[in-house]
């Protein structure tokens, strides 16, 4: 992959395609990293679309003297890419999937603490928050999809060293 970069560097690749087809590898390697963190009804070949957008997108805006590999910056892109198109169609706001990972985080600190399964009371303790705002946000929780898309992204943030 390294010499088909230096040679577009050097002007040596008379177009993008080359650069494009020499990484449909880590376009295959991201969606199907975050495939494996996404619910079932995630279909493969909608992340490996939005993801070969991500990619063109970053043949076309890559310069060479921004310091990172052409991998990097396109790994960056392909992944972005493929979030922007999963919360095109997720009509839960950004902010009750973080409050879902943030009672799930001070669930599993209680249980941890105490040994015993959390009580609503307990949890919203933890949390600094009332017993009807943690009902609030458990219910705006229940009603999401189970499997958070921010989540899935911040899950493993190593995903482009893979």
């Amino acid at each position: 992959m390294s010499a088909v970069v230096e040679a577009y560097r050097a002007q040596q690749v008379p177009s993008l395609q080359e650069l494009i087809a020499a990484h449909q590898s880590l376009v295959r390697r991201i969606a199907y990293h975050l495939l494996a963190r996404l619910p079932s009804s995630v279909e493969v070949d909608d992340l490996l679309q939005a993801g070969q957008l991500g990619l063109i997108e970053a043949a076309q805006h890559f310069r060479t003297d921004a310091g990172a590999s052409f991998s990097t910056f396109a790994g960056i892109r392909i992944r972005g890419a493929m979030l922007d198109e999963l919360r095109k169609g997720d009509w839960v706001p950004r902010s009750v999937h973080r409050r879902a990972r943030e009672l799930a985080d001070a669930i599993r600190r209680v249980e941890a603490r105490t040994g015993h399964e959390a009580a609503d009371a307990e949890v919203a303790q933890e949390l600094g928050i009332s017993l009807s705002e943690y009902h609030q946000h458990a219910e705006d929780a229940a009603r999401a999809p189970l499997m958070s898309l921010d989540g899935a992204a911040e899950s493993d943030p190593s995903i482009l060293d893979q």
